[in-house]
């Protein structure tokens, strides 16, 4: 059995990587048997779902998502960027915070984000009455650069905690999203990265992760 995992495709914002998405969805339809979306698939703090539903490239996007989970079982976990998915859109496919599975744990990540946990009241309110104000004044991982210290200061610590978390648990391994930094070499944790810049995501076979990544012409 073979599950695809990737996070981080932030349907809804203009920059974001339309034609690999839908690719790697083609991808999931031929060769997966699961699919766990690990949060931020829409950005609907960025873009209303009613623009990413009727207008290009948003709108074939999405279709190809939902072609796609009308063929492969498909859960989605929602991220801070997809903040109550499950309350506003209508799609077809499981939705939850986070799951256990053969002692695996799927979450979208931000749990282990100090500057996320601290903010995570604003999530209720903010991003959902204003979230233009929301876009405004705070800054997410897409728009830093990479090699920015204070960035991967953040994303290190944010992956030490995962890893303080599987330890507590006793977990086999963690799939994670939110710092759009692929990791799985380092033993229990996998970051699936992104579907923006990184282009990777991670499969599970027989039990076993491993991180891959999107060819690229």
């Amino acid at each position: 059995m073979k599950i695809y995992c990737a996070s981080d495709f932030h349907i809804g914002y203009e920059n974001a990587n339309y034609p690999k998405m839908k690719e790697f969805f083609e991808l999931v339809k031929e060769y997966a048997d699961e699919l766990i979306l690990c949060g931020d698939v829409l950005d609907l703090w960025r873009c209303p779902i009613e623009t990413i539903q009727n207008e290009e490239p948003m709108k074939s996007t999405y279709e190809a998502l939902l072609s796609m989970a009308d063929k492969v079982p498909t859960t989605i976990i929602w991220g801070n960027h997809d903040y109550k998915l499950w309350k506003k859109v209508s799609i077809p496919v499981r939705v939850t915070d986070s799951f256990v599975s053969n002692n695996i744990y799927y979450c979208h990540g931000w749990r282990f984000d100090l500057q996320q946990r601290l903010g995570y009241w604003l999530y209720g309110w903010l991003v959902n009455k204003f979230p233009y104000l929301y876009q405004k004044f705070f800054k997410t991982p897409f728009e830093l650069k990479i090699t920015d210290p204070e960035y991967e200061l953040r994303n290190r610590m944010i992956h030490e905690k995962a890893r303080e978390f599987i330890k507590k648990e006793g977990l086999d391994y963690l799939i994670m999203g939110h710092t759009h930094a692929p990791s799985g070499g380092d033993g229990k944790l996998f970051d699936c990265g992104d579907m923006i810049d990184n282009l990777t995501y991670v499969i599970i076979e027989n039990g076993k992760p491993r991180l891959e990544k999107m060819l690229t012409y």
